[in-house]
């Protein structure tokens, strides 16, 4: 029986040790890969991404060359499923692909929905730039999801804001995902770690939120605490927050032995959607969180059983130094955490129903009229051309 060929869509090959995002599509790489036959087109390989590209093909995955254009990988091969990340992927390559294979099943994979992500920022900032900002984000990333035949978000949360504003999406749910990895907990009882890579806004304000305004309360109670802010990309703001107890190690191959080393992992974040890669990372490391409630969105997460959260410069800072000083709730939460994220997020945990989504789209049929499908792809792809949007390797797109 032959396999189903996939193609899957990024924006470049997935760096799984940078941030949550690209390990969580590495592991639905590895889980399409052991069933599938399965096609990655990158928009960009950097120099430096070998021990990526040689990652992806000894699990069997083709990755096709950089210089290739969409319309070379398109009139290559057939495909079964397309599976597009990022709704601005998504934006371009979408009408490329109905152009050219209209039959083509379409999956678009939100990894977060960025205008609900803007419009928390918003609510923080009262800017009337960032409100316009996360108005026009919407506008662009809802009018493409409309286009596919099956979107993806990474929680319930995102699912249920999304379906509000696009009623007629079929909707599926493709949470991060974890392998536990506990260890026996030597840390520093007065050591707490944040995790997160400042490319990504949310981080950024978060760490300086903590420093100016929950670690000065710490330290009236607990004058030794200890930080390490452990993250690719530290901006100059963040470097310069490094003293006597504060680390900022900057891009580390592996948070494992910084997770096991520190006692709290704190998530003070402020705004954000999908779901936090740095929660779930530090609850499968044993490790319990302190975090807001935007951190704790789509876990399914239940304050104190298996996390603290708090909102508050002062609630957040207690948290950490109750968790500190009580034994007791530190191994609750500590077990709690870690049976949550065996449950739901471990790869065993979500296999099947990543399987049951490329299935369940590959056999639905689709209501799209072919004909309208592809005039409609080729106004776009039009329009693209003539605004100059073209990528150089897309110049043969009529080939």
């Amino acid at each position: 029986m032959l396999k189903l060929r996939i193609l899957i869509i990024a924006p470049s090959l997935p760096r799984y040790d940078r941030n949550s995002g690209d390990l969580r599509l590495y592991t639905i790489l590895q889980i399409l890969a052991e069933v599938y036959e399965v096609y990655f087109y990158a928009c960009k390989i950097e120099y430096d991404d070998q021990q990526y590209l040689d990652k992806l093909q000894v699990i069997g995955i083709t990755v096709f060359d950089d210089n290739m254009s969409i319309a070379n990988v398109l009139h290559r091969y057939t495909y079964d499923v397309a599976f597009i990340e990022f709704y601005f992927i998504a934006d371009y390559y979408l009408p490329r692909i109905r152009l050219i294979q209209p039959r083509c099943p379409i999956i678009i994979d939100t990894v977060d929905v960025h205008y609900i992500r803007k419009y928390s920022q918003s609510n923080i900032t009262n800017n009337n730039e960032d409100i316009e900002n996360a108005n026009i984000t919407k506008n662009i990333e809802t009018k493409i999801y409309n286009k596919a035949d099956v979107v993806i978000t990474v929680t319930p949360d995102d699912a249920k804001l999304l379906s509000m504003d696009c009623p007629k999406l079929r909707i599926r749910i493709i949470p991060n995902i974890h392998e536990i990895n506990c260890c026996s907990n030597n840390a520093n009882d007065h050591s707490i770690i944040f995790i997160g890579g400042f490319t990504h806004e949310p981080n950024i304000d978060a760490i300086l939120f903590f420093h100016k305004e929950v670690l000065p309360i710490i330290r009236k109670s607990i004058p030794g605490i200890q930080l390490k802010i452990v993250g690719s990309a530290p901006t100059k703001d963040i470097i310069a927050l490094q003293d006597e107890n504060i680390i900022v190690t900057g891009f580390v191959s592996s948070t494992s032995p910084y997770l096991h080393a520190s006692k709290i992992s704190i998530a003070p974040l402020r705004f954000g959607a999908g779901m936090k890669g740095k929660i779930g990372e530090a609850m499968a490391h044993g490790v319990p969180v302190v975090t807001t409630s935007v951190g704790a969105q789509g876990m399914g997460l239940t304050n104190r059983k298996n996390v603290i959260i708090a909102d508050t410069p002062e609630d957040f800072a207690h948290a950490v130094e109750e968790l500190i000083n009580d034994a007791e709730l530190y191994n609750t939460i500590k077990q709690n955490a870690i049976m949550h994220v065996a449950d739901r997020y471990t790869k065993k945990a979500v296999t099947e129903s990543i399987k049951t989504i490329i299935d369940e789209v590959k056999n639905s049929p689709s209501n799209r009229n072919l004909i309208i499908t592809i005039i409609q792809s080729l106004l776009s792809v039009f329009k693209s051309l003539i605004n100059s949007e073209t990528d150089k390797r897309d110049k043969y797109i009529y080939k």
